[in-house]
């Protein structure tokens, strides 16, 4: 039924219009209400407030999960597993959409419109790039970008179930709900970033795996170990770069990249999923066996 549950959501998620139930909004708005009233009792600026905004959602879910989830011959956990992974996937444009909209504005030369795609891109607002470094800017975004919408809730979905994937997509809006309020408080915004970073831990290490699997193998893994040291996000748009065949930033000021680098590097993380699902169904064959 994962296999199953994920084919389904992959190909449902490009049909979904942008926001509504998926979007954040509705996250932020209870973030804040919880946010107002602990932070008075000195309950939210810590570990512990991020617990508060978060378990009660995990339990319920992994409740309904475990009492519900056999129903009807595994279809409930099928739909419930839907239903999860399309949550998980976000609620924004689907990443063609954003790719392309950059492209197009970037190849006719409209830099504003550009800027605006770049910053659908990254999820947020971005300081302004100049038009020749926007390319790669959006390249490597998007790998990330990839990571945050795709790979790692597969991963928490295959793990976990249901839960894991909604749970992956509340840290990933908890985190970003202590970017986008000035007053949400350090402790809450550190205890968030790692929490977040621990989750992403694994997913990227597979996913750049994967990256260097459906590209430059050899380059990429150059990459990955030349940004040791560096944030797990850098050394994966890294390695996706370096799969993409490109030198490392380190031995060119500037790698001088067009639109068709960022179309590269959607078309290098469908292979990456491909990957992905080939290695998920060979489990599947192999544990029936």
């Amino acid at each position: 039924m994962t296999l199953l549950a994920l084919i389904i959501a992959l190909l449902i998620n490009g049909q979904l219009s942008a926001g509504g139930w998926r979007s954040a909004r509705g996250f932020n708005r209870y973030a804040d209400w919880l946010r107002q009233r602990l932070m008075p009792m000195r309950l939210w600026n810590h570990a512990g407030g991020l617990a508060l905004l978060l378990v009660p959602f995990v339990v319920l879910l992994g409740v309904l999960q475990l009492l519900i989830g056999h129903w009807l011959f595994g279809a409930v956990g099928l739909v419930l597993g839907v239903v999860a992974l399309c949550f998980a996937f976000g609620g924004g444009e689907p990443l063609e959409t954003e790719v392309a909209g950059f492209t197009a504005a970037w190849r006719r030369g409209d830099e504003a419109e550009a800027q605006s795609a770049l910053n659908a891109l990254a999820g947020t607002a971005i300081a302004p790039v100049a038009m020749e470094q926007m390319p790669e800017v959006a390249a490597t975004h998007l790998l990330r970008r990839g990571r945050t919408r795709l790979f790692a809730p597969i991963f928490w979905f295959v793990l976990l179930g249901p839960v894991g994937a909604v749970g992956y997509r509340l840290v990933v809006l908890a985190r970003a709900f202590g970017d986008c309020q000035d007053n949400a408080g350090p402790g809450y915004c550190q205890r968030a970033e790692q929490l977040l970073a621990l989750l992403d831990w694994v997913p990227d290490r597979l996913m750049a795996a994967a990256l260097a699997l459906g590209g430059h193998f050899s380059a990429a893994a150059q990459a990955w170990e030349q940004s040791a040291g560096t944030a797990d996000g850098d050394r994966l748009s890294q390695a996706g770069l370096g799969a993409l065949g490109l030198p490392p930033a380190d031995e060119a000021v500037t790698r001088d990249l067009t639109a068709e680098a960022v179309d590269d590097a959607h078309a290098l993380l469908r292979r990456a999923l491909y990957i992905w699902l080939a290695v998920l169904a060979a489990g599947v064959l192999l544990g029936a066996l």
